[in-house]
């Protein structure tokens, strides 16, 4: 599938179907998107790898699609996993805190990085504040 600033190319290998996402991921393009995710999901796959190290664009939009896909994937019994996502996705699953529902993966299955979810999103850690780090040295009087 195409649009003029995304091209997807979706393969099946085995038990498993690639979707490898070149471009931007906007709200523009996001129904063709979510698209090309059902119709991998259609087939009933033991797993879906989303491919997003050629995405150089990733909006909440984008993200919100793949969120949902993650759920209809859970309940169809079918492993999503994100395939070595460029640096811009990592920016926006870190600055969400979405990164606990989404298994993501650098460099194919061999490694496999998940976190726990031990609290919900927005949560403080226990050594952080509400605006950083505790016991920080950076708000020290200047003597002068």
């Amino acid at each position: 599938m195409r649009t003029p600033d995304l091209r997807i190319e979706t393969r099946r290998t085995g038990g498993t179907v690639r979707c490898a996402l070149v471009g931007a991921l906007h709200q523009d393009n996001e129904r063709v998107f979510a698209r090309a995710l059902r119709d991998g999901l259609r087939t009933r796959p033991a797993r879906l790898s989303v491919d997003l190290r050629a995405v150089d664009l990733f909006t909440s939009s984008a993200l919100d699609t793949l969120l949902r896909a993650g759920d209809e994937a859970r309940a169809l019994g079918v492993a999503l996993a994100l395939d070595s996502p460029s640096r811009c996705v990592r920016r926006v699953l870190e600055l969400t805190r979405t990164t606990p529902y989404l298994v993501v993966e650098d460099g194919g299955a061999a490694r496999v990085r998940r976190r726990s979810r031990t609290r919900p999103p927005g949560t403080p850690r226990a050594d952080r504040g509400p605006v950083g780090p505790r016991d920080c040295g950076a708000f020290r009087r200047r003597r002068g």
